[in-house]
């Protein structure tokens, strides 16, 4: 893959090929057992890269799985534009998957069967029955499509994968998708058998897995669910969107929420140009979208247009694009406005303004596409979120840790009131449909550093002790060590980290070698791998009794080369990114003899890599290697720009225990106008107030705070990313982060100190687990902090309780889950 994938894709990625081959190998097994494979994912988690990824490796292998020199795909959609748009994306996205295996399917295609490795882009109108290609003996055709489907299923079914890409669309009963679609999957009766592997792609695939229910076709069905939660957290989706609305009793004013639109998109035009000459990168140059009616006048499109040019200076119509289903230009006053198929307009950078109709296209994302203005009433809610939907992508694909505003999309609803607009921001929150996992913002303020606030807190906020959680599914740290070497060398700060990796493992094969030899573990091994035993049976058939002969009996033969070579491969998954194949080398280099054998070696090498303690070995080292780089070249890392700092992260994440981490305080960011405003927050309204609806006994350990004189200023940390502080904890399974609510600062005779104080439910079910993670950062990190308390409301008192005391922690350490309470009454003091 061109792209180093998320945590979570690369975690679907390996269930979902998992899947797909077990389905295989079931098929072949029993040539009725067919299977589903369903990737539900989150508008903006990277649906198409994930499928790349996983094609990739059905077809080339990678990482635990061989390549499969026989796996074929077949891509069905019911939109020409939406497989182009597609085919597109994975030539970007692989770095295997060239052109001449992504083949669209047209007029001129006519073949037997399927060619294995290729991905073939079917819309659906192809199989109509009108359609040429559905039929054969037509215009000198030698097989339909219907045929070359059928002799692939029945010549390679157990490899032949049918992706339905946007499964959820077009599923309901009696629609013409359903009927081709359910062709495709159950066959038809002297035309085509079912199709036994279904792949399933969709943001909400319930309409899909309930037509393959309505169609009662038995098979083993497999769900694969990228967590919203990671989704969120992995910097592809924008952080916020804003909405604008006029304010109760107001008039529409449709024109002047267009020009504060085309105020807002130049707003962002500077933004993105002062941090791109920060960054030392190209600029952004963000898109404004316009939403009209499906039928506007020629006079509601002059209005519209006169407000646009009238207040963004120097735009011209070659700027403006629309992209109506009429696909031809339109003229409008004395604007002629060009059609833009809608998956060319990211990459046209002259495109600054789109008018759209609907939801301009299923699948269509434009990244730079930043700020909406719909003038579409509250009934069409569907056209907008949908809309919304494909304008969430950030245009780094990386979140901006510095100015927050750049994480935002605008969006100016002129024909919706508060109470319409509140119904968008619940349905988003409810996630049940196509909406992104995105934060909507009603009553936006910005917040930039205060100036009432040292500058030396932001130095010791941005000092505290943070950890990285390891993800629930992780590549292999050899991997991880090969990412880190790769990006060190090419940022030239470890120039020769790939050769260094590469002698330090070796030596690590060597001292395991050395031990397994020490006590003859590894010479029988050897033996193991250079011969094969055989068993014999007898089954009597003629003879009149077998008692002259044994019941079993065995014996050996010396493994061919062609098996040594078996094993040789299944080595170099086990000690991938060329570990073995480096070893190979050094046993080959390290004989005195010019003709020692290269498959021995081999063998020498599938010995060390089958044994699970020379495997952890590797592993260990690697992920060691990994801790010692990031800590000693920290300070490098950090003067890097962002979008080569960004690419560290992964790495970071992919630990199998938690590591430190650094924190990063934005200098701005958005927050709705919510709750009561409180003085002295870092991050601060133009007033010095902070905007924050707190609940419960936040409200009374916030107050008590602010009352000490010696509080200098206080931050609310945030859940997740990497302006926020996060302690480890052991949850029901893995490992997972707390974020304590408040961070304060206050003077000292020592100076300025931070302290940690967390209200926390004495009876939520994490309580304990959460206490303890608490506990055992302090041990860490007391040092760092004037004062880190628990706080919990018992009988309407509040109590805190002091972790930072070596008493308090050793009765954590021995706390039993469901005894959180009489911990605090026990050692907790009076906190009001």
């Amino acid at each position: 893959m061109r792209f180093t994938l998320k945590d979570y894709q690369f975690a679907a990625t390996s269930e979902i090929t998992k899947a797909l081959r077990r389905a295989g190998k079931d098929y072949e097994d029993d040539p009725h057992e067919y299977w589903s494979v369903a990737l539900s994912a989150a508008t903006g988690a990277g649906k198409t890269v994930i499928a790349s990824a996983v094609i990739e490796t059905l077809f080339d292998g990678g990482g635990q799985f061989s390549a499969d020199p026989e796996a074929t795909v077949l891509w069905v959609t019911d939109d020409p534009a939406l497989n182009e748009q597609t085919k597109r994306n994975m030539l970007q996205a692989s770095s295997t998957l060239g052109p001449s295996r992504l083949v669209t399917i047209d007029a001129s295609f006519d073949q037997e069967a399927f060619d294995p490795n290729h991905v073939y882009f079917l819309n659906i109108q192809k199989l109509a029955r009108t359609n040429p290609l559905s039929r054969s003996n037509v215009n000198a055709r030698t097989y339909s499509l219907w045929e070359t489907i059928a002799n692939t299923i029945r010549t390679n079914g157990g490899h032949f994968y049918v992706v339905i890409d946007e499964a959820h669309r077009g599923m309901k009963a009696e629609s013409d998708r359903s009927t081709i679609v359910s062709r495709i999957i159950n066959g038809q009766p002297g035309i085509n058998p079912p199709a036994p592997i279904i792949w399933g792609i969709s943001a909400t695939p319930e309409r899909f897995n309930q037509a393959l229910a309505r169609w009662g076709n038995h098979r083993t069905n497999k769900s694969v669910t990228v967590p919203i939660d990671d989704v969120r957290a992995s910097g592809l989706l924008k952080d916020k969107i804003i909405l604008d609305n006029p304010a109760s009793g107001q008039v529409e004013g449709d024109t002047t929420f267009i020009r504060a639109a085309v105020l807002q998109t130049l707003q962002f035009e500077a933004t993105w140009r002062e941090y791109a000459t920060a960054q030392n990168e190209p600029p952004v140059q963000p898109v404004l979208v316009v939403q009209v009616p499906n039928t506007p006048s020629p006079a509601e499109l002059t209005e519209i247009l006169a407000a646009i040019f009238g207040e963004w200076e120097h735009l011209r119509d070659e700027h403006v694009v629309n992209t109506f289903g009429e696909h031809t230009a339109i003229n409008v006053g004395a604007h002629t406005i060009a059609y833009m198929a809608p998956q060319d307009i990211q990459d046209d950078q002259d495109v600054r303004v789109v008018l759209c109709k609907d939801a301009i296209s299923t699948g269509w994302d434009c990244p730079r596409a930043e700020v909406l203005v719909s003038l579409r009433r509250a009934q069409d809610y569907t056209y907008i979120a949908q809309l919304i939907g494909r304008m969430v992508r950030t245009p780094l694909a990386r979140r901006i840790t510095t100015d927050q505003t750049l994480n935002d999309v605008h969006c100016y609803l002129p024909r919706f009131n508060k109470q319409q607009v509140q119904e968008i921001v619940e349905r988003f929150a409810q996630g049940n449909n196509d909406e992104p996992p995105v934060e909507l913002v009603v009553d936006p303020v910005v917040l930039e550093r205060n100036d009432a606030i040292p500058d030396e807190v932001v130095e010791i906020i941005e000092s505290l002790p943070s950890y990285v959680v390891p993800g629930r599914i992780y590549r292999t740290q050899i991997s991880r060590l090969h990412t880190l070497a790769t990006l060190l060398s090419g940022d030239h700060i470890v120039e020769d980290a790939l050769i260094q990796i590469r002698i330090h493992l070796n030596g690590v094969l060597s001292a395991q070698r050395k031990r397994l030899e020490s006590d003859g573990t590894f010479q029988s091994a050897l033996a193991r791998v250079r011969s094969l035993r055989i068993e014999r049976s007898y089954a009597l058939l003629a003879a009149d009794s077998m008692d002259d002969l044994p019941t079993e009996t065995s014996y050996e033969m010396e493994r061919d080369d062609n098996n040594i070579e078996d094993l040789y491969q299944v080595a170099k998954r086990k000690l991938p990114e060329g570990v073995a194949t480096n070893y190979w080398n050094e046993v080959i280099s390290g004989q005195d003899d010019d003709e020692y054998d290269p498959t021995e070696a081999k063998a020498v090498t599938a010995v060390l890599a089958l044994h699970p303690e020379v495997v952890e070995a590797v592993e260990s080292a690697s992920e060691q290697l990994v801790r010692t780089w990031l800590r000693e070249h920290q300070r490098s890392i950090s003067k890097l720009p962002d979008g080569k700092k960004a690419l560290y992260e992964p790495v970071k994440r992919e630990t199998r225990a938690s590591e430190l981490t650094d924190i990063i305080l934005p200098t701005s960011k958005v927050v709705s106008d919510a709750g009561r405003r409180w003085p002295k927050q870092l991050l601060a309204a133009q007033d010095g107030t902070f905007p924050a609806d707190l609940k419960g006994w936040e409200v009374s350990v916030l107050e008590r705070e602010l009352a000490d004189p010696d509080l200098i200023g206080w931050y609310r940390n945030p859940t997740g990313g990497s302006a926020s502080l996060r302690i480890p904890f052991r949850g029901a399974q893995f490992d997972q982060a707390m974020y304590p609510d408040f961070i304060l600062f206050h003077q000292t005779d020592a100076g300025i100190r931070a302290s940690i104080v967390d209200p926390h439910g004495y009876h939520l079910a994490d309580a304990a687990a959460k206490l303890k993670g608490l506990g055992a950062y302090a041990e860490l990190h007391s040092s760092a902090f004037d004062r880190i308390d628990a706080v919990v409301e018992i009988n309407g008192k509040l109590l805190a309780l002091d972790v930072r005391s070596e008493t308090v922690r050793q009765a954590v350490v021995a706390l039993n889950d469901g005894d959180v309470r009489g911990l605090f009454e026990k050692h907790a003091g009076d906190y009001s």
